[in-house]
């Protein structure tokens, strides 16, 4: 028999996965481990938000000096104060105010919010174009945050403790755009200012394309060039800021979005990825040390729920999470220099995600031939000297794509570590167990695929 005595504790595995938590070789128990490694991989790219809307992480991030953003006004002025600006040009230009257009005639949808006399309209639309004046320092908040359907749940309930109301903001220039962005935008940047002693000066977000919400224009951006946008007849009104359309915040295509179409697993994934690859690259995000309600033993998915709510938790419960988004906030003193774990899991997710899919479906019609297909899998971790040892095949697999010089002991580290581990020791387990039947193979690897949720499969869901 090829079972190692070794390896007794990792027949608890099933045990480990309904509980969603593992152990790694160098950390205590994860929990949500899971959880963690999507929402890392899923930072900034609209399909991995898509699927996993409603984020519950907050995180530093931070924009090279000279990095280009666009903002879409009936104003041909520079602007002042606060502002939404968009990655892309494309996305501005459906703010920018139409010629012929009585609506917008009327208001600017991306009306600074700032207070501050805005000139007049004269009848045009106009396509700004800023680069940063210096580096910025920025929060950024994951899941589709800026769209509807959810996606704002943690901002509400955590970050601005249930002061969102719906009101429309008073004492400042009539502003377009929902409500609730107006507020969430103006308490974001009295927060900055007020609770954070200016240590970031906006908040990054996700919609239809990806946004900022920055404080101080005039402070923080240097203008690149203003052009005028052609004029033309509108006969629907654009989106405002926050404001992507769709079920639960998801988006729909236009002009310069992201691939559409049927989705094809990892196919898709890798098309969208690419995409957004180009986009997010813009900004820079500390994935080693951030806040996740995922760490804080919460009751995420109350009555089975698939989507993790915070809604129904009392007020006392997300404090201490709000107090560690500001503490994480207020100790920012130096610029990021962070370990790119989203590389590591895209190498991960792509090495094993149609291997995990396959050997789920139990393409294998003997428990023999199944494990033959393992050994084969595994070989490059296996020393023929000393085959029994679990253990270091465990650990050499779930290393492959872990650099030695990764640091070891953050948050984004472990949930790597966790999750290739579990993968794994799964593959392993099956191996090295003559006494499983392919059945009970069959199950482990169903198990595992439905404890990581990799949004590879998103569309088999």
């Amino acid at each position: 028999m090829r079972l190692h005595q070794t390896w007794a504790g990792t027949l608890s595995l099933l045990t480990c996965l309904s509980s969603q938590t593992f152990a790694t070789e160098d950390t205590e128990p994860l929990e949500n481990a899971n959880h963690i490694f999507n929402a890392i991989q899923s930072t900034l790219r609209h399909y991995g938000s898509e699927i996993n809307y409603n984020g519950l992480s907050f995180y530093r991030a931070s924009v090279p000096k000279g990095t280009q953003f666009y903002h879409g006004t009936g104003l041909k002025d520079p602007i002042q104060g606060l502002e939404w600006l968009a990655f892309k040009p494309e996305h501005s230009l459906g703010f920018a105010h139409r010629s012929g257009n009585k609506f917008f005639a009327k208001k600017d949808l991306q009306q600074p919010l700032d207070e501050y006399t805005a000139p007049e309209w004269d009848g045009n639309g106009y396509l700004h174009t800023y680069a940063a004046a210096k580096d910025l320092r920025l929060l950024y908040i994951d899941g589709m945050s800026a769209g509807p359907g959810g996606g704002a749940e943690s901002q509400d309930r955590i970050l601005y403790n249930n002061t969102i109301t719906g009101d429309r903001p008073v004492g400042g220039p009539k502003i377009g755009g929902p409500p609730q962005e107006q507020q969430r935008a103006i308490e974001a940047c009295r927060m900055a200012k007020e609770d954070w002693g200016d240590k970031i000066d906006g908040i990054v977000r996700t919609e239809a394309d990806f946004e900022i919400i920055l404080c101080n224009f005039e402070r923080d951006l240097e203008v690149v060039h203003i052009t005028q946008t052609k004029p033309q007849e509108s006969s629907g009104r654009p989106g405002g800021p926050g404001g992507g359309k769709g079920r639960k915040g998801h988006h729909g295509g236009g002009p310069g979005g992201p691939p559409r179409g049927p989705r094809s697993g990892l196919k898709y994934w890798s098309l969208a990825t690419r995409f957004d690859e180009s986009l997010g690259k813009k900004v820079r995000i500390d994935l080693d040390n951030f806040v996740s309600a995922y760490t804080y033993g919460l009751d995420l998915f109350p009555n089975n729920a698939t989507v993790p709510k915070v809604g129904h938790l009392p007020v006392e419960e997300l404090q201490p999470i709000r107090q560690d988004v500001f503490k994480l906030l207020n100790t920012w003193d130096s610029p990021i220099d962070a370990f790119d774990w989203q590389t590591v899991i895209d190498m991960i997710v792509f090495q094993y995600s149609d291997e995990l899919k396959s050997l789920a479906a139990g393409t294998y019609s003997s428990a023999k031939e199944l494990r033959d297909h393992l050994e084969k899998l595994l070989e490059p971790f296996i020393d023929y000297r000393d085959f029994d040892n679990s253990e270091v095949i465990i650990n050499r697999c779930a290393s492959e794509w872990i650099p030695l010089s990764a640091p070891v002991g953050s948050l984004g580290g472990n949930a790597v570590r966790s999750v290739a581990r579990s993968v794994c020791s799964t593959l392993v387990s099956a191996m090295m167990d003559d006494e499983q039947d392919l059945e009970a193979s069959v199950t482990s690897f169903n198990d595992l695929v439905s404890y990581l949720r990799w949004t590879t499969w998103a569309a088999d869901e």
